[in-house]
């Protein structure tokens, strides 16, 4: 089978650039016959093997419909990463879709879908999903909430699936990647993971931590991030506003806050370390969660918001799911994990048994079974 998948590309430090490379590892995996070509925009690196090419040929501020079209022809299925800010709400991706070859397989995995109600542009983005999709043979989701907005806006239901964002599976050991990372050795680890800003509540977790602290020796809080290259200045205030917090309550002996970017290979690493991983965020938009998926393939137990972006942590326990803004909560189901070894290790197993259900090989099994289908 010949698959190309028009996609953004590493080295390119974007999320469905991650995405993609993790599935085509995926696919390669469970089928070494498949023949797959990565027709990506450009700042993705050239690629020429046996069975795995790389072509770096457009710009989403450019017309890309020709250049994909044409590096596209003679394969079986071309399979679209969608994401708002890549393609933008123009007419060229549309276009893209109907004029691509007839014979061709048009897969579209839609990562994110935002409400009507929920957008700065009102109806553009359902209007656009709704268009994009319908264009698409198969339509691919992680989460049911974006599959039954997908419902709502007349896609049939036989073309829409939902399948799970993957779980790279890594065994990190605590005490090695603790000394890797120059991390206290003993005590408990927890970790918020990425760059900071405002929606991921930081500032939620301080007081959370404070709490913690009355009831566990040696707890730390590792937030291992800093700001985004493309910082706002609300992001920069946000940080000046967490280090008085830190200081109002007192916390410097209990955060680990080195304010700045981790590169994917210390990854493994980061998770290895910890005990716990925090989401706590507050958001709208319906889309499944790279990150949450990597500290489940690390095995660690997970606290997150009770909103949708999180919604398939209730697959493993429906108790680490909190209200957002609720730092009591967080620190009371962080002191459970601790204190409480039975709930401790139902979680662990749970855990366990998901990330195996989730796998990319898994997940790369369930895209081969759909781009054979008739």
């Amino acid at each position: 089978m010949k698959i190309a998948y028009v996609s953004t590309y590493l080295p390119k430090q974007c999320g469905i650039a991650t995405y993609t490379d993790y599935l085509i590892r995926g696919i390669t995996k469970v089928d070494p016959e498949s023949e797959i070509k990565v027709v990506a925009e450009k700042g993705a690196s050239l690629v020429n093997r046996e069975k795995f090419e790389v072509v770096p040929c457009w710009d989403r501020n450019e017309d890309y419909v020709e250049p994909i079209i044409k590096h596209t022809k003679g394969t079986d299925v071309v399979h679209i990463q969608h994401e708002y800010s890549i393609y933008k709400f123009d007419d060229r991706l549309p276009t893209l879709l109907k004029e691509l070859d007839g014979t061709v397989k048009k897969v579209i995995t839609i990562h994110c879908v935002r409400p009507s109600q929920f957008s700065e542009r009102g109806a553009v983005d359902e209007n656009f999903v709704k268009r994009i999709a319908g264009f698409a043979d198969e339509v691919i989701v992680h989460l049911p909430s974006q599959a039954a907005i997908l419902t709502r806006l007349e896609i049939p239901t036989e073309k829409i699936h939902v399948i799970s964002h993957g779980t790279e599976l890594s065994d990190e050991n605590k005490r090695d990647s603790r000394k890797k990372l120059k991390l206290p050795e003993d005590g408990r680890i927890i970790l918020m993971f990425g760059f900071i800003k405002r929606h991921k509540c930081l500032h939620i977790v301080l007081e959370a931590l404070d709490e913690i602290r009355r009831k566990i020796e040696d707890v730390y809080l590792f937030v291992a991030g800093g700001l985004a290259p493309n910082a706002k200045k609300e992001d920069k205030d946000y940080i000046k506003d967490i280090d008085k917090r830190i200081e109002k309550l007192a916390l410097q002996r209990n955060i680990i806050f080195p304010n700045r970017f981790f590169p994917n290979s210390d990854v493994p690493y980061l998770f290895g370390a910890c005990d716990v991983v925090l989401f706590p965020y507050y958001e709208e938009d319906r889309s499944a969660s790279g990150s949450l998926h990597l500290a489940i393939g690390a095995k660690k137990h997970v606290i997150a918001s009770r909103i949708p972006k999180f919604e398939e942590l209730r697959n493993i326990c429906d108790e680490l799911l909190v209200l957002p803004y609720n730092s009591s909560g967080i620190a009371r189901i962080a002191i459970r994990l601790f204190e409480d070894p039975e709930f401790a290790e139902y979680v662990l197993e749970r855990t366990s048994e998901y990330r195996k259900l989730t796998s990319w090989e898994v997940v790369a099994s369930q895209h081969l079974e759909l781009y054979r289908r008739r």
